[in-house]
């Protein structure tokens, strides 16, 4: 009996070594790198323009074709919400509405995607050209459906890098529709007097706030969400740069800001 329970002991003490010892699991391949290259036979210069085209609140029922683009905005920071926003090489972009959130884990800022666009709709919503699923009889738009965006969008590789284009503010103004969907820098800009030195957003509802060039010339609307990360957070009192998407408001230019080390306000303010 004795010698059955030291047996027993024994067995025991070395399953939980066993158990103890370190084990090399073979990692899951990095995709990141990994690229469909799917036939490309449309580009968003001609989705762009022909969202433009569109009278505001018109869609119409795409064909089948496939676009490409590299992602510019995304949801992390929560400034941007159930969409992303895509560039090309040539500089023309595009709102893709989806009905999920989080979508900052399968399409961050730097993934190429491709869309698949037969099923989908493009439509001009106040001025800004997006690809949605569906128009209701209303005139309202439904994103893609959580269930179906793996139908739609496949992903490419990642990262790439899409370079904002320098601009001023008035070339901004010179051109506005030339630069909707798009990743820009404005040179030589600041919070006007109401909005510097306070939180981006207000707690409770979202914020507009307002940036200028030195001379007050020439504003801006820059959206900020209430639920973005850096609501509470302090507009900088400074001068510099702001990187961001141009969006528009039925016919007035806006800023969306994807984060705020986008902002660099770091030179003295104009006075």
């Amino acid at each position: 009996m004795k010698l059955l329970r030291l047996s027993l002991i024994c067995l025991c003490g070395s399953a939980i070594l066993a158990s103890c010892v370190k084990q090399n699991f073979t990692a899951p391949p990095n995709t990141s790198e990994y690229d469909p290259q799917l036939p490309v036979n449309s580009t968003l210069k001609d989705f762009a323009f022909s969202g433009l085209g569109l009278q505001m609140g018109q869609s119409r029922v795409l064909g089948d074709s496939t676009i490409s683009g590299i992602v510019i905005g995304d949801d992390r920071s929560g400034n941007i919400y159930k969409k992303i926003i895509i560039e090309d090489s040539a500089g023309f972009g595009m709102t893709v509405i989806l009905d999920k959130t989080y979508l900052y884990g399968d399409y961050p800022v730097g993934r190429r995607i491709y869309i698949k666009t037969k099923g989908l709709a493009l439509t001009n919503y106040k001025g800004v050209p997006e690809i949605v699923y569906s128009i209701n009889p209303d005139n309202t738009t439904n994103g893609i459906p959580s269930s179906l965006i793996n139908t739609f969008i496949i992903k490419g590789s990642y990262p790439h890098t899409i370079k904002p284009v320098s601009i001023s503010i008035l070339d901004l103004y010179a051109n506005p529709y030339q630069y909707i969907n798009t990743l820009v820098t404005l040179e030589n800009m600041q919070f006007d007097n109401a909005s510097a030195g306070v939180p981006y957003s207000a707690a409770t509802s979202s914020t507009n706030r307002t940036v200028t060039n030195c001379d007050m010339s020439a504003k801006i609307i820059m959206y900020n969400s209430s639920y973005s990360s850096f609501q509470s957070a302090l507009t900088p009192t400074g001068n510099g740069s702001i990187t961001g998407i141009v969006s528009v408001y039925i016919s007035t230019p806006q800023f969306i800001m994807r984060d705020t080390a986008d902002v660099v306000f770091t030179t003295p303010r104009c006075p």
